[in-house]
């Protein structure tokens, strides 16, 4: 089974979901260690997804430059989604990216190291609560996850030349591929739905 379908956030307002029926949605819960960094859009657009009887799956977008701050994140992330629980069907990701250098000017390293230690931190909490995880980054980013993360699923961002068309095939190595912008965000999903319903065997 392949699906197409898109991911979303408050940048795109009140998005009218109902053209994606037949495909699926990733809707970002948040980002950072802080409650009010809950994404204004959030509640809104997984009851749109709800009543439209579209699956959905939830991102938060990582601040986080050591462990303790990974763990808060963590913690935030889980309460954010938790009334959503039976409705997740597309997975819970760790967008781990530092898109607009706020890691770098706060003194994180981006190294194998520090990126593997704070994902699989994170993962590891959001696994242990009851749902199906992977991490979001792009490409290029895949370098940077050890095999302290090789459990964990991917959504993979690649966007080729960026001309809305899907040019390129990671489906040996991620569930997800990100592989446009335009005209927002579109992805293609490479596994059957039940690929991210949580079993207890993954649990370590």
């Amino acid at each position: 089974m392949t699906m197409y379908g898109i991911d979303i956030s408050e940048h795109n307002g009140d998005i009218d979901l109902s053209e994606y029926r037949d495909q699926f949605v990733i809707i970002r819960a948040g980002w950072g260690w802080s409650i009010d960094q809950k994404d204004k859009k959030f509640d809104r657009n997984v009851k749109e997804c709800i009543q439209l009887g579209i699956p959905f799956g939830v991102y938060w977008y990582s601040y986080a430059v050591d462990e303790e701050s990974a763990k808060e994140e963590a913690e935030v992330f889980l309460k954010v989604i938790e009334p959503y629980k039976r409705n997740i069907a597309m997975g819970v990701w760790v967008d781990q990216e530092d898109a607009d250098g706020w890691k770098v000017k706060n003194g994180f390293e981006i190294n194998k190291e520090c990126i593997s230690k704070l994902t699989s931190i994170m993962c590891s909490a959001i696994r242990k609560a009851g749902y199906h995880t992977g991490i979001y980054c792009s490409y290029s980013w895949l370098r940077y996850l050890d095999e302290s993360c090789a459990f964990y699923d991917r959504w993979v961002a690649h966007w080729g030349t960026d001309d809305g068309t899907k040019q390129n095939d990671f489906s040996d190595i991620s569930s997800l591929h990100q592989f446009t912008t335009k005209p927002l965000d579109r992805d293609y999903c490479s596994v059957d739905l039940n690929h991210f319903r949580f079993s207890q065997k993954q649990v370590l």
